[in-house]
């Protein structure tokens, strides 16, 4: 069976020869480089067979637009503004420079009104030279046999939160509202664009998310996630699914977010990932939600992975293929990217325990 056949199927909730697996956020720089000294090769998902890769919009030619708001000249060394214009400092640890461990630098921290919320300048997400990679590196994977994720995380809320604070997001949702509600709504029309176009290129997975939780439960309470971000992000996973049906719908949040889980799948969400088996019971979620939810994640890269044994390693994946897998709806990975801290021997555990352990009979 090739990949994008299997996982086509275990997301469907279909039987199929084994488990599917890949590495979520891929190898940290450094794992990247004691991966190469290893092998001698560049792309562990190849190396290793990892059953799907992921794309994504193609850089902006738009530069420059956001010297009003934040002038790159005041950054320190290795800092960088994205197309947002959010301002990134990298963090630096041994040489390395870790690529999710970051400083912002926020843009829009001294606007207060609404006009200036809708005059700040947006990314021209809706341009059509955008999307070219994505549809040669589709066209590319599925001639390979593999399946595609088109990735538009950070959907709403985090990218709001990018360019205003966290901080003041929040507050703004309790004393400037016309604030908050321009700005999100302005980010919700372009990602309704983005899910469009992908859908438009017959990727099998679209991967939207934000991060609203932390490990002890939601980063805001549910009744103010369901009157600001609920109905944003109704709208833009309809906007998808309209232009392509068989898409399926992928939600990424760090943390414990079972308490909206039944909002994800009555607004379309058909996985939920990367459920952390630090804070989220994976084998309860499939008791629950088993029958209207697939599962891709569930390897904890806080305990097991990292700290574990290859042993440990094999153990987690075998309860996890055997219960979470049961007559599909997982899709095996670990739940962040792989850090420094991980053994070779575990990686190499994970990958031989889903061929093994994976497998319907």
């Amino acid at each position: 069976m090739y990949s994008r056949e299997r996982v086509n199927a275990a997301l469907r909730h279909q039987r199929c020869d084994r488990v599917p697996f890949d590495f979520a956020l891929g190898f940290s720089p450094y794992q990247l480089d004691q991966f190469r000294i290893r092998t001698g090769q560049d792309d562990p998902d190849a190396y290793f067979g990892a059953d799907v890769r992921g794309t994504g919009i193609s850089p902006t030619r738009k530069l420059n637009q956001y010297t009003a708001y934040l002038d790159p000249s005041t950054l320190p060394e290795h800092a960088y503004v994205d197309e947002w214009g959010q301002g990134h400092i990298p963090t630096v640890s041994h040489d390395q420079y870790h690529s999710h461990l970051e400083g912002y630098v926020y843009p829009m921290l001294a606007l207060h009104t609404r006009e200036e919320a809708l005059g700040y300048p947006l990314p021209d997400i809706e341009a059509e030279y955008r999307y070219e990679s994505a549809r040669r590196a589709i066209a590319r994977y599925h001639d390979q046999g593999l399946a595609v994720m088109a990735g538009m995380a950070c959907t709403i809320f985090e990218q709001a939160w990018y360019l205003r604070s966290m901080e003041l997001l929040l507050m703004d949702f309790v004393d400037n509202p016309e604030f908050a509600t321009a700005l999100l709504d302005r980010i919700t029309q372009k990602r309704v664009i983005q899910a469009e176009r992908f859908a438009e290129l017959k990727p099998d997975v679209i991967m939207f998310g934000d991060d609203v939780a932390t490990q002890r439960g939601m980063l805001m309470s549910v009744p103010m996630w369901r009157r600001w971000l609920k109905p944003r992000l109704a709208r833009i996973l309809a906007a998808a699914r309209h232009v392509n049906q068989d898409v399926l719908i992928f939600y990424h949040t760090d943390g414990n977010a079972t308490a909206i889980v039944p909002d994800l799948i009555e607004i379309g969400v058909q996985i939920l990932n990367p459920i952390q088996p630090e804070c989220m019971d994976p084998f309860a979620l499939k008791r629950m939600y088993g029958k209207q939810l697939s599962f891709w994640g569930t390897l904890g890269t806080q305990s097991t992975l990292p700290f574990g044994t290859p042993d440990d390693v094999r153990r987690d994946i075998q309860l996890r293929c055997q219960i979470v897998g049961k007559d599909g709806g997982l899709l095996i990975a670990p739940t962040h990217m792989v850090e420094p801290e991980v053994p070779w021997e575990n990686l190499v555990a994970f990958v031989e325990a889903v061929k093994q352990y994976g497998q319907y009979k």
